[in-house]
């Protein structure tokens, strides 16, 4: 029986050889798929902070935009106001004359 146990042993080391190297293969490419997804979202990181920076310029300039109307705005009311009352007084004195 020790010869047959031996035998037996021998006989499976060739497939107990393939089959590390089986698991070894698989196990590499686990790492390198684990490897590139990291890669890959530290890519998408880097570009969804880019496209973050790039929004936050867009607010910021819409910001700025907003303001400019705001001023104009404003500005555009004064003179109406300063028209309406110089109309006004010019009826007034035709009025009075």
């Amino acid at each position: 029986m020790v010869t047959s146990e031996r035998e037996i042993a021998e006989a499976l080391k060739p497939k107990i050889a393939i089959q590390c190297a089986k698991s070894a293969i698989l196990i590499s490419s686990l790492k390198n798929t684990t490897l590139d997804s990291a890669s890959i979202n530290k890519n998408n990181n880097e570009e969804y902070l880019k496209e973050v920076e790039e929004l936050k310029m867009e607010i910021f300039k819409q910001k700025l935009k907003n303001k400019k109307l705001k001023l104009c705005s404003v500005t555009e009311l004064l003179i109406q106001v300063i028209v309406l009352l110089s109309i006004w007084t010019m009826l007034l004195l035709l009025a009075f004359n």
